[in-house]
């Protein structure tokens, strides 16, 4: 009697604690982790990877993004078409955005991460851009050129051998 009220005492416990342990911490089991850019972004897009605690499918996953942390006045949603956990979000002009993901599956919204976007100044574009076409426009006269030159030279060919 005495060995099968111990082990019932211990079968009691082991049960209390194992439903203590999966009530302490609910969320966790399928807690999403956002991770972005530390530094400010220059080119207005950059890539979020969501993370999940429990190797759990995540269904219905959406990256929200806002100006204010409180996600008030919400700037956008973007929705992760099928099972991706790494997307890239593009679009973003001059300033501060806070980011976040949920999903259907977990039970809470991600931490909220900072991001900073200060694209390069226009002077700079379009001093590059100029750049660029100069070296295009170059090539492609020098092409021309020696296009012509070969056509020259043939047609001189031509003349000596008749």
């Amino acid at each position: 009697m005495e060995k099968a009220l111990i082990g019932a005492k211990l079968l009691s416990c082991l049960l209390s604690l194992s439903f203590f342990m999966v009530l302490a911490n609910p969320a966790s089991a399928r807690q999403l982790q956002l991770i972005g850019p530390q530094k400010t972004i220059k080119e207005g897009y950059f890539t979020v990877t969501v993370e999940a605690s429990a190797n759990s499918n995540l269904q219905g996953l959406l990256i929200e993004a806002a100006q204010d942390p409180s996600f008030n006045r919400q700037v956008r949603t973007f929705p992760a078409l099928g099972d991706f956990k790494q997307l890239s979000l593009t679009g973003f002009g001059n300033g501060t955005y806070f980011l976040r993901a949920i999903s259907k599956s977990a039970e809470q919204p991600s931490n909220v991460i900072k991001v900073t976007v200060s694209h390069y100044p226009l002077w700079q574009a379009l001093g590059l851009f100029s750049t660029g076409l100069l070296i295009f426009i170059l090539l492609i006269f020098i092409i021309i050129r020696a296009h012509r030159q070969e056509q020259y030279r043939l047609a001189a060919g031509r003349q000596e051998h008749q």
